[in-house]
């Protein structure tokens, strides 16, 4: 799995922008986890952890799949401890879990639960008008103690959970075509989207969700529902 931080990706943004301009720039220095967390200690304490950023199971942004994926009407998220199941809205993810930070624009925050028994991790993160919420299966225990709970009934108002198989997606969410995943050999994703085309999106677009499953070996593996305006 990929395993993200914002505040690389920025940077990769800014000598990007500087080199495609045609300026020299000297390399970026990397600020270390410490440094990064002591600017984010002042505001969330505890919570803050480079480590945390780096442990979240996904294999990109929720709008990766957008141009490749099949067009649906109907937002999805996940059922989880009797909270509260409208489509409407910005799913809340396990509000229970333990709070995280990390990056510095932003930052990314959101709330994680694992279970340790069946290496299931649950979570959600976001920032200003994006959030998404990921359920994993086959992921290593996060590098700081965390909420624990049996994840194996979590499912999706829909009737999405992990270990399905694509044909088991596909009758419930309709057909749509198996996408490889860049950096990832051997896993594949279907991606579904209730955004317009790109192309039709204007400077103020409406809100959408991304919905994307992704397996390995015929079996679902991580679930990835983005909301975002």
């Amino acid at each position: 799995m990929v395993y993200r931080g914002s505040l690389a990706i920025a940077l990769l943004v800014i000598v990007w922008s500087a080199v495609s301009s045609g300026s020299a720039a000297a390399p970026v220095p990397t600020p270390s986890d410490r440094a990064v967390e002591a600017q984010c200690h002042p505001y969330f304490h505890d919570a803050c952890s480079e480590a945390m950023g780096r442990w979240l199971p996904m294999f990109g942004y929720s709008a990766t799949w957008w141009d490749q994926a099949t067009r649906i009407y109907v937002r999805d998220r996940f059922t989880y401890e009797n909270q509260p199941m409208s489509l409407n809205a910005f799913q809340p993810g396990p509000e229970d879990g333990t709070l995280f930070v990390y990056g510095s624009a932003g930052p990314p925050k959101g709330r994680a639960v694992y279970d340790p028994r069946h290496r299931l991790a649950f979570y959600q993160q976001g920032c200003c008008s994006w959030s998404d919420v990921v359920a994993a299966a086959d992921v290593s225990a996060p590098p700081k103690r965390v909420v624990t709970r049996d994840l194996t009934g979590l499912v999706t108002v829909r009737g999405i959970r992990l270990g399905q198989t694509e044909a088991a997606v596909m009758k419930i969410y309709g057909k749509s075509k198996l996408l490889p995943v860049p950096r990832n050999p051997g896993v594949s994703v279907l991606a579904y989207t209730t955004w317009r085309p790109r192309k039709e999106v204007r400077t103020s677009p409406p809100c959408g969700q991304f919905q994307n499953f992704f397996f390995r070996r015929g079996r679902l593996i991580l679930i990835q529902l983005g909301d975002g305006c």
